[in-house]
């Protein structure tokens, strides 16, 4: 669940974005996972899923540790940058800002460091790859 301001709109990176509602300094926790409101789901899970449950989760959810997180509120809306302005903390528990970012910044992830491979996926459900 996002800890700080946010809101959604239009993004120049793609389509929609999540932006910064007030300045976050840098070390600010910006998301952690929270059950309910987030939730995973196991290879298992999705292969039960009809198809249009799949695209959603192709789309917004992420890869980690065997299985697919979607963020409940605006946090599945973060764009990917290779100059992100929030990573992952070393537990991979919460998203931190990595420098300070000012109130209407978008906020971004480098996506290649903080998902892990959908192997455990294969033949169940493929990531929606943007170009």
């Amino acid at each position: 669940m996002m800890r700080v301001k946010t809101y959604i709109s239009h993004s120049n990176i793609h389509g929609i974005g999540l932006f910064a509602g007030e300045p976050i300094p840098k070390g600010t926790v910006v998301w952690g996972f929270d059950e309910p409101l987030d939730q995973r789901f196991t290879p298992a899970d999705v292969a039960k899923m009809p198809p249009k449950m799949k695209e959603f989760l192709a789309r917004y959810a992420y890869s980690e540790r065997g299985t697919l997180v979607l963020c409940g509120d605006h946090g599945r809306f973060m764009n990917h940058s290779p100059n992100p302005s929030c990573g992952n903390d070393p537990t991979r528990h919460f998203t931190l800002a990595l420098r300070d970012i000012a109130k209407d910044e978008e906020l971004t992830d480098d996506y290649s460091t903080m998902e892990d491979s959908w192997a455990p996926f294969a033949g169940i459900i493929e990531p929606e790859r943007m170009g």
